[in-house]
């Protein structure tokens, strides 16, 4: 089958379009036709490798997976769409798991097969294309997670980080439609008009606007309930500044670095939370398709590449020139 494979770590460089062996059949797992899968930030620090975290070489990316059931099990049938629950058991002390086609054993759907547990796989709701359904499973069910970990209520205030990429889009669109004002952050004045029909009721462009002084300006200097950091180091001192009273920072991304420096009296100070989230369940997975039907909500997908061309999905999101999500067809 063709696959896009890494040898070893670096740059887009390193993506090998390439034929490998199909996958065979495992007790307990299924294999999926891989019709479409996005790409993650996730993909690029496995890709660029991260200290203290390992993988197997030939290493296949991709954990944002739809695609064809090519044999049936159980109440799934053979030739069902389905979509592929991303969290495996981690065998790693401390860490809750691990993410198929990340620092696992799992390779992942950057591949015109893939072997998943049968307990990952979930039927594909009739109601999304295939594109749109590969969309959801990363960053859509992390800024779903991180919205109900924010324990955010109607009319509360939320501020959303990188309104252009995969989970700052995704918080923007769901977060409105659980009735919160959200305020959120662009870094030009193109990304900030299409963060503005997403419905956002205050964009910020950084390049242009102090976010910490238009924030409080926004909230009448009373900071906001919660933020969505998906960003890192950059950030979180600026995360932790803007909350209110008792409010929460919900964190899920290192984009910028995974060590920030921040004022840890500001943090106690107004009493604040500072919340871990990666990824989400199966039944929280489940829980998004339903309600983003009932709200009549579509994934923002910016483009679509083919398989043969990850490199230059890797070098688009790299340089954050995405609106959306960004993802590969794999099926020809």
């Amino acid at each position: 089958m063709k696959a896009v494979v890494i040898r070893k770590h670096g740059g887009p460089d390193v993506l090998s379009y390439e034929e490998i062996n199909n996958p065979q059949p495992t007790k307990g797992h299924a294999i999926v036709r891989v019709d479409y899968c996005a790409v993650n930030h996730l993909d690029i620090w496995v890709r660029n490798g991260l200290p203290g975290k390992q993988v197997s070489f030939p290493h296949v990316l991709g954990c944002d997976i739809c695609g064809t059931l090519v044999e049936g099990f159980g109440r799934f049938k053979k030739g069902e769409k389905v979509v592929v629950h991303p969290a495996i058991q981690s065998n790693i002390p401390r860490i809750s798991f691990s993410i198929i086609g990340g620092f696992g054993k799992y390779h992942g759907g950057y591949a015109e097969m893939v072997l998943v547990p049968q307990k990952n796989i979930v039927k594909k709701p009739d109601w999304f294309t295939d594109a749109e359904a590969s969309a959801l499973n990363v960053s859509y069910l992390t800024a779903w997670n991180m919205l109900e970990r924010s324990r955010c209520r109607k009319g509360d205030t939320i501020l959303v980080w990188g309104a252009n990429s995969g989970v700052g889009s995704a918080a923007i669109l769901l977060a409105r439609a659980k009735g919160l004002r959200v305020i959120t952050v662009a870094s030009n004045k193109s990304k900030s008009r299409l963060a503005k029909k997403l419905g956002a009721h205050l964009v910020i462009d950084r390049s242009r606007k102090d976010v910490i002084t238009e924030t409080l300006k926004h909230t009448n200097n009373q900071g906001v309930d919660a933020v969505i950091d998906h960003v890192g180091a950059k950030t979180w001192p600026i995360s932790i500044e803007m909350l209110k009273v008792g409010g929460r920072m919900v964190a899920c991304g290192t984009t910028t670095g995974g060590e920030a420096n921040v004022n840890i009296r500001a943090f106690y100070s107004k009493e604040a939370s500072i919340i871990g989230a990666y990824l989400g369940t199966k039944s929280q997975l489940i829980s998004l398709h339903k309600f983003m039907k009932s709200r009549k909500i579509k994934p923002i997908i910016d483009s679509i590449f083919s398989l043969k061309d990850a490199k230059s999905a890797h070098q688009k999101m790299e340089k954050s020139s995405q609106f959306g999500k960004i993802i590969l067809k794999i099926s020809s």
